[in-house]
């Protein structure tokens, strides 16, 4: 109970906001302003990949960071959904090393990928960059282009940079169904 007080008093310090206030301001950016993102963020977006949990935390992933001008462009060729950030992270599953389940048989690669994504957006976030999770792509074009090695998918595209000054969460954004809808307790 103490690290948790100690994690959340560092954080109010960092950003100026608590944990839920921040999860409810973040919205799905799909609008960039031509900021450059700065090296030591972007690393500390990326080491919140590295932290996170992973199935017996074998860490069956790994990042491209598509960056340069070239990569950006060829990127946009594949999918829109690259936006005009400076900045997309692309998420693969190393299947070679993902854990299967004992019950069901399957990997755990959709589901480590996507807690790591979710890492490194919430990282974003915090630092004061947007984000827009994507799932619109289809990965043998981006293994393709990109020449990723055969055995690793990519799963998620996690365009990143500084939010246009008018950029406004989609019209979903604030429609959430209630608690009342979505629990169930047992």
């Amino acid at each position: 109970m103490v690290e948790i007080i100690i994690i959340e008093c560092y954080f109010d310090i960092m950003c100026g906001m608590d944990f839920s206030e921040m999860i409810r301001q973040r919205y799905s950016v799909r609008k960039y302003d031509s900021r450059p993102v700065e090296d030591d963020k972007l690393r500390t977006v990326l080491e919140a990949a590295r932290v996170a949990p992973t199935a017996k935390d074998t860490q069956p992933f790994r990042i491209y960071v598509v960056k340069s001008k070239d990569a950006i462009e060829r990127l946009r060729a594949i999918t829109p959904m690259a936006f005009d950030a400076p900045v997309v992270i692309m998420v693969g599953a190393v299947f070679d090393e993902c854990c299967q389940s004992p019950f069901s048989g399957k990997d755990y690669s959709y589901i480590d990928t996507s807690i790591v994504t979710d890492h490194m957006m919430l990282q974003a976030q915090a630092l004061g960059l947007g984000t827009c999770w994507v799932g619109y792509f289809d990965p043998k074009l981006i293994s393709k282009e990109f020449d990723i090695p055969e055995g690793i998918e990519i799963k998620h595209l996690l365009p990143i940079g500084y939010p246009a000054t008018d950029s406004v969460p989609g019209p979903m954004h604030s429609k959430r169904k209630s608690l009342e809808e979505l629990v169930v307790e047992l």
